[in-house]
């Protein structure tokens, strides 16, 4: 099962994964992934980094351009330790834990990215997945994910639910 959380950029879909976190890690035994999470410098977006839900360590993900050197992604500059760690993460042994995945977007439309990681960490076993989308990629990820039994949860339905809570819900 693929279970996609969307909603526009900047809404809140990962501040929503970030508190969740514990009852995450309390209903699926080998929670893995990772969140993007924002960095700030003087109030504006510098960038983001990569923060592993099972280690809770941070590396940096993204940069504004210029800054650094990297693959570009709209205003920002894919930094390569940050794509090796996303990697890694994806290729780590779970034995049907819930693999976060924060996010995906049109680098991995392209099929770049974490995409090639990704499809070889869904293949390799029946584990179910979260992965983030924002609301104007979502049709081309359902393609992209077809053949797969897929639940989409719009990120204002999560609030209402609460499906990260752990009481019943989608994931």
């Amino acid at each position: 099962m693929i279970y996609i959380l969307t909603g526009p950029v900047g809404a809140g879909k990962t501040s929503l994964l970030e508190r969740s976190l514990p009852a995450l890690r309390a209903r699926h035994a080998g929670l893995d992934g990772y969140l993007s999470l924002r960095v700030l410098d003087g109030g504006e977006t510098a960038g983001y980094d990569l923060l592993d839900v099972r280690t809770a360590a941070r590396t940096p993900l993204l940069r504004r351009r210029g800054e650094s050197a990297g693959a570009p992604v709209g205003p920002y500059v894919l930094l390569p330790e940050g794509q090796r760690c996303a990697e890694a993460i994806l290729g780590r042994d779970r034995s049907g834990g819930l693999l976060i995945v924060d996010e995906l977007g049109p680098l991995e439309l392209a099929g770049g990215g974490v995409w090639p990681a990704l499809t070889a960490a869904l293949a390799a076993g029946n584990r179910p997945a979260l992965a983030v989308v924002r609301e104007a990629l979502l049709a081309d990820f359902r393609v992209r994910f077809s053949g797969r039994e897929v639940e989409v949860i719009p990120l204002a339905e999560a609030g209402a639910r609460r499906p990260f809570a752990g009481e019943g819900g989608a994931a």
